[in-house]
């Protein structure tokens, strides 16, 4: 992570930002003092939702039964 001045970051942003776009970051100094961390954002699939794996069922075990069997397991 490199360290960079506000003032340089100001006048610089698109320059910066095209270099952040490609996955690298930076801290803003202001007067010596961080002042923020600018990272690449990372999209993660997922969300709020948590993905089920459907069931597949044998041919002579009615839903019923499998959720039965299902319960039991845990």
């Amino acid at each position: 992570m490199e360290y960079i001045q506000f003032t340089q970051f100001r006048n610089n942003a698109k320059k910066f930002f095209d270099i952040i776009e490609k996955g690298k970051s930076f801290v803003i100094i202001r007067k010596g003092k961080p002042i923020a961390k600018v990272i690449p954002y990372q999209i993660t699939e997922t969300g709020w939702k948590r993905k089920i794996e459907k069931a597949s069922l044998k041919k002579n075990i009615s839903v019923t039964d499998f959720i039965r069997k299902e319960r039991e397991e845990i």
